[in-house]
């Protein structure tokens, strides 16, 4: 055959992605910044130097695929070296390796893909797609009786890449997963992929590759500007790449002042917990102490780097939790099921020299369907619980209060807490409410310890009663009535 010279010439970051051996990959940030050629261009090298390679690129319908990546391809591959199938959605190679383009615009078209056998998947505009299709995704990735004839590919296959902007219904799930659990362009282990089975097993190797707009040498100076007529939480998001803009974040007032690294907290420091019960979907414990305002020995730094004296008189701190979420952090609003009375000594034994004044409980706790009720169970391990104000409305009003004014913090130490506040959405139907959706049980939770101890309230002004008003008759409205009226005419 001629030698056939393709014109893709990888930039920096983009060469990291090809080079990388990491078995999964998240290259995310600023549009611009190369993310989808680097996608097609990874699949299509493994297609070229290993005959029968079977690919996949994904995204959320057909037209996207279409005008992001099939017309592309049709157009950076000759003929020599393959042809695309309309009917098939596939670009077929001449040495018989395979990509395929699938769209899944719900979860249920995951049933499309069982029974795949893919070497490798790219999911273009990943946080666009849902949790669920990002793990079923991973399940179709084998390599079966097949063997990569590239010895340095069989290193690296089987192999997911994925790349997208900020913001979707993945954003949290991908910056928890790739952003906040190693720095960038580190390789680390995922958990979540163990092998149950295997003891050793750490889980795949993965790696979070930041993108740029500066990284693309192609896109002229003037496209950041192009970003200053759309909402500027939006702008941070595709011309920063910010992954720590949230629209619609319920507690944008929550900052890294509210965050402390871990300090010796005085003795007598009152302290109390808070508890949103949870079996089938998690539970969440907070333990608070409330400060005096006194001056703290050896003061405290919290996340922005500032070094604290003090802190205000009754602001709470939340210096432990326990999140009984069934995979960890951010993996999923599934419980433990692990029941209230082993929850209830889990904790006296983690916590045994700690006294709290009070522990503030859902009501839910307190329900008897089956026996002796969860509140009951606590008592009976030595954790006397009270029923929590569970006035949603008030209570996030109290909340916000006490975050925006620097009355409520919490040590980094707390992930889950940490993790959640700032993802907290805002209800579009009421936006004096939290959307009842999601992984909100630390939330509540906090919620209810501050209505456990709402903040110091103005005195209302005194009103002279000395002061006499004539009632209003009505004889009075009808004689004022009559002379509106007559003013109209």
């Amino acid at each position: 055959m001629p030698r056939i010279e393709l014109s893709y010439i990888p930039q920096p970051r983009q060469q990291l992605l090809h080079a990388t051996t990491a078995r999964q990959i998240f290259y995310g940030g600023a549009a611009g910044g190369g993310k989808t050629k680097a996608i097609r261009w990874d699949a299509i090298a493994f297609a070229l130097r290993n005959p029968g390679f079977v690919g996949a690129i994904f995204r959320r319908t057909m037209p996207q695929l279409r005008q992001n990546h099939i017309e592309q391809i049709k157009q950076e591959l000759p003929q020599e070296v393959g042809v695309y199938s309309e009917t098939r959605n596939t670009f077929e190679f001449a040495n018989g390796s395979r990509i395929i383009f699938k769209h899944l615009e719900r979860d249920a078209d995951c049933e499309d893909i069982q029974g795949w056998e893919l070497h490798w998947a790219g999911v273009d505009e990943a946080s666009q797609c849902t949790p669920y299709m990002l793990g079923y995704i991973k399940t179709r990735l084998r390599l079966g009786e097949w063997k990569a004839k590239d010895p340095e590919d069989a290193k690296r296959l089987p192999r997911l890449v994925l790349a997208s902007n900020p913001g979707g219904q993945s954003h949290n799930y991908l910056k928890q997963l790739f952003i906040e659990t190693a720095r960038p362009e580190t390789i680390f282990h995922d958990p979540s992929t163990r092998d149950p089975e295997d003891p050793n097993d750490k889980g795949w190797t993965s790696i979070f590759i930041p993108a740029r707009m500066a990284d693309n040498r192609y896109i002229e100076s003037s496209y950041r500007a192009q970003f200053s007529n759309i909402p500027e939480w939006q702008a941070k998001q595709l011309r920063d790449g910010d992954w720590d803009v949230i629209p619609g974040a319920f507690f944008e007032c929550w900052s890294p002042r509210n965050i402390l690294r871990p300090f010796k907290v005085p003795d007598h420091w009152p302290r109390f917990r808070s508890l949103d019960w949870g079996f089938a979907t998690p539970f969440s414990i907070g333990e608070w102490a409330i400060s005096d305002g006194e001056e703290i020995p050896g003061g405290v730094w919290d996340a922005a780097g500032n070094l604290r004296d003090s802190l205000p008189p009754d602001a709470i701190v939340r210096v432990w939790e326990w999140y009984g979420g069934k995979n960890g952090y951010g993996r999923g609003n599934v419980g433990v099921r692990t029941p209230a009375e082993a929850v209830a000594a889990e904790v006296m034994t983690m916590r045994p020299d700690v006294k709290v004044a009070y522990t503030v409980a859902d009501e839910s706790m307190w329900r008897t369907d089956s026996g002796p009720s969860p509140a009951e169970k606590f008592r009976k391990k030595g954790m006397s619980l009270r029923p929590a104000e569970r006035e949603r409305i008030p209570g996030w009003q109290e909340m916000y209060g006490r975050i925006a004014e620097g009355l409520l913090y919490a040590t980094d130490d707390c992930n889950a807490f940490i993790r959640c506040i700032p993802s907290v959405q805002a209800d579009p139907a009421k936006p004096e409410d939290v959307l009842k959706e999601g992984e909100d049980h630390p939330a509540d939770e906090a919620r209810y310890a501050c209505m456990s101890r709402p903040r110091k309230k103005a005195k209302p002004i005194p009103v002279d009663h000395s002061v006499k008003v004539k009632p209003i008759t009505f004889a009075d409205i009808m004689n004022q009535h009559t002379k509106d009226r007559r003013m109209r005419i």
